[in-house]
């Protein structure tokens, strides 16, 4: 049974719809800039930021900015599909790794606890602290109310909902998975949290900082976004005159197994996934997760050489988005059905490869036909995600 993606929205850094994330990626547009005082102690940190208002009425207000980057990208994917949801079987799976932490409503509260000032803990708390309450909220504002579920398992948490739908829509349980993932985790704690594991690049420059495949980066850019794709089986998409995109050949996740306080340098487990899910086949390039956390970087690079002897053609959408954290996977799937579609590989910009001189890494828009694509993905908490996509066959 064929999967095929039949539409798509991204909202994301410098990136308002599908058509601005086509042209950044053609044009190696970098979409991260260096804010100023943001580091724990002063310093400068790298962050990509969607600068520009969300549209939203009155109702959606009261709820927090990563399911507001979640209906957006949705809604958008639903029109981009031409699809009805009504009188179908539809189900949600969105990926999110760390909700909604950002919000004042939440960071507040703790403060609120702490000092035993119960009548200014809000009514929607519960809610903010409660993940799938994102996905139901995206869900209630698009018209789906059957099967809905929330995946969270790091940076693969979009990847693995879009795993989780291809079973359910291979099952018959569903017609039609209207899959995404969304976060918008950028705070104090946040930046905190990752600066006390020094993975964040403070005090780097955009030559420096954030970069994949480079040796001087000192780790990644945290940033916010969403993505979302529509999923049906290829007979139904046929059937109703669906514009087909692509298909999701098969994704394959796993866990590194490890003390989860202690850091995986080998990649076995990541080397592993890559290698299942590109048995017998042959990508005409890498959708890297690279993203200038040195440890991540030399995984791809090892599997770089040990799968394909540096001549497989790698990549990383990184270098211009950063690390949306739960969306990354949906975006790198998104950017690969772009380039599938439109015949190019989006560039690794910014970087000199020092450090990765032996890899095929691809560093200017390299326009050439593309009909399969691998993709590599790591969470925080060990999992493993690749997936394997390609143009689908008439």
């Amino acid at each position: 049974m064929n999967i095929v993606c039949t539409g798509y929205g991204v909202i994301a850094p410098n990136t308002n719809n599908i058509d601005q994330f086509l042209s950044n990626l053609i044009n190696g547009v970098c979409c991260l800039d260096v804010y100023e005082g943001e580091g724990p102690n002063n310093e400068t940190n790298i962050l990509g930021l969607i600068k520009e208002e969300l549209d939203e009425d009155k109702k959606l207000k009261r709820l927090p900015r990563v399911t507001k980057l979640g209906i957006t990208a949705a809604k958008e994917a639903i029109e981009s599909a031409r699809l009805e949801v009504k009188d179908k079987k539809v189900g949600l799976f969105f990926g999110i790794s760390l909700g909604a932490i950002r919000e004042d409503v939440f960071q507040d509260s703790l403060i609120y606890t702490h000092q035993d000032q119960f009548r200014k803990i809000p009514i929607t708390l519960a809610h903010y602290c409660n993940y799938h309450s994102i996905t139901a909220a995206i869900g209630h504002e698009i018209g789906t109310n059957g099967i809905t579920k929330t995946i969270s398992t790091g940076c693969t948490s979009s990847l693995e909902a879009i795993e989780e739908a291809m079973v359910y829509l291979k099952s018959g349980k569903i017609d039609v998975a209207i899959v995404g993932g969304s976060d918008s985790p950028i705070c104090k704690g946040t930046t905190y949290g990752f600066a006390k594991t020094r993975v964040i690049p403070l005090n780097q420059s955009l030559e420096e900082g954030a970069v994949p495949f480079q040796e001087s980066s000192k780790g990644f850019a945290m940033s916010e976004a969403s993505g979302v794709i529509v999923l049906e089986r290829k007979e139904d998409a046929v059937n109703r005159g669906a514009s087909i995109r692509g298909e999701i050949v098969d994704i394959v996740s796993n866990n590194d197994g490890i003390y989860i306080f202690s850091l995986d340098e080998l990649g076995d487990q990541m080397k592993q996934a890559l290698q299942e899910v590109t048995e017998n086949r042959v990508p005409d390039y890498i959708n890297s997760q690279a993203l200038g956390i040195q440890i991540n970087d030399q995984i791809e690079k090892r599997c770089s050489k040990e799968l394909f002897d540096h001549k497989m053609p790698y990549t990383s959408i990184k270098s211009m988005y950063g690390n949306p954290f739960g969306v990354t996977g949906i975006l790198q799937v998104i950017a690969s059905l772009l380039s599938i579609e439109h015949s190019f590989i989006p560039p690794t910009i910014r970087t000199s490869k020092a450090g990765y001189e032996e890899m095929n890494i691809i560093t200017r828009t390299k326009f050439q036909e593309v009909n399969e694509v691998a993709i590599t993905n790591h969470g925080y908490g060990g999992n493993n995600a690749c997936a394997y996509i390609k143009k689908c066959s008439e």
